[in-house]
């Protein structure tokens, strides 16, 4: 292996990591409620989504609210509210 190859590959792969962590960080992005919008979550103990654990609500329909824990199991549900512009 050259020497200028080594310098490269480093860069190459530093770049790579920043790439997959921006990737990972706009996965996790909780969508944005637009005007008369809300969002539902409601979080699982595993991946057979049975045993409710937390739930969380935003946006423009109501009081936002948070119980229990957030796991990355989960659902959501978009709700629409009588919002006059």
């Amino acid at each position: 292996m050259s020497a200028t190859s080594k310098p490269l590959k480093k860069k190459l792969s530093l770049f790579l990591l920043a790439a997959g962590m921006v990737v990972s960080l706009a996965a996790v992005a909780l969508p944005y409620p637009g005007p008369g919008e809300g969002y539902v979550f409601t979080y699982y103990s595993d991946a057979t989504r049975t045993v409710e654990v937390g739930g969380m609500g935003y946006g423009h329909c109501g009081e936002p609210f948070q119980w229990g824990e957030r796991t990355r199991y989960f659902t959501y549900a978009k709700s629409t509210c009588g919002w006059e512009p």
